[in-house]
């Protein structure tokens, strides 16, 4: 099957020159080439922490594949903006947020590759389990959809380190974690030891994972 339509919608025209080849590459390497007649990268206006909405629509004629629309902020392929704290003294560099853009348009300038590639990856494979039933569990309450998604996450980065493809780092992933958890309690050594038993593989599939996030602070 030929490699699938790549398309924007709603991105700066600055912008959408330098993320639309990297998006092939992505699919390829995590073996979703021949898994989408047509990928469309939607601009959402909501910014979030890197966060992608996936959605597939049915196949445009008989024998084509599903469409595929991924839904994100453009901010997702720049450069990151500074962290900032607004409490005195300041907060710990992991639990800081990053200060919000300003109306104006993005600038090809800040545009990122290495962040651009991680994102891909990083959503293109939490996809590909979705796709083949992996993040499947009816029994998970949905109190701990949050925490799940939180932990799973962290087995992506994870998993991409190890394959030597890009994704989100090591002390991104681990700041993320904690600015989400450090909100409903304390982080304690054992949570951290969660934390890096997911990055490393040993908590790895969904019944590991809805199990262990019973044990972190409750969102």
């Amino acid at each position: 099957m030929a490699a699938p339509d790549i398309a924007g919608e709603g991105f700066p025209a600055d912008l959408w020159p330098d993320v639309a080849p990297r998006v092939a590459p992505a699919l390829v390497h995590l073996e979703l080439g021949a898994s989408f007649s047509r990928v469309v990268l939607a601009a959402d206006d909501l910014p979030g922490d890197d966060e992608a909405w996936y959605r597939l629509l049915p196949p445009r004629s008989s024998g084509d594949a599903p469409e595929l629309v991924l839904s994100c902020h453009p901010d997702s392929f720049c450069r990151p903006r500074p962290l900032r704290s607004t409490e005195y003294p300041p907060r710990a560099i992991w639990e800081q947020r990053r200060a919000p853009r300003d109306d104006e348009p993005v600038e090809r300038t800040e545009f990122a590759a290495a962040r651009t590639d991680a994102f891909l990856h990083h959503h293109l494979l939490t996809l590909r389990d979705l796709l083949v039933g992996e993040l499947a569990d009816r029994e998970l309450p949905a109190q701990r959809a949050e925490a799940f998604a939180a932990a799973w996450a962290v087995t992506v980065d994870g998993r991409l380190e190890r394959a030597g493809w890009p994704g989100f780092p090591l002390a991104e992933r681990r700041a993320r974690f904690s600015r989400l958890f450090s909100s409903a309690g304390i982080i304690l050594p054992e949570h951290w030891q969660i934390f890096h038993a997911l990055w490393d593989g040993a908590l790895a599939t969904r019944r590991d994972v809805a199990a262990i996030v019973r044990q972190l602070p409750r969102l």
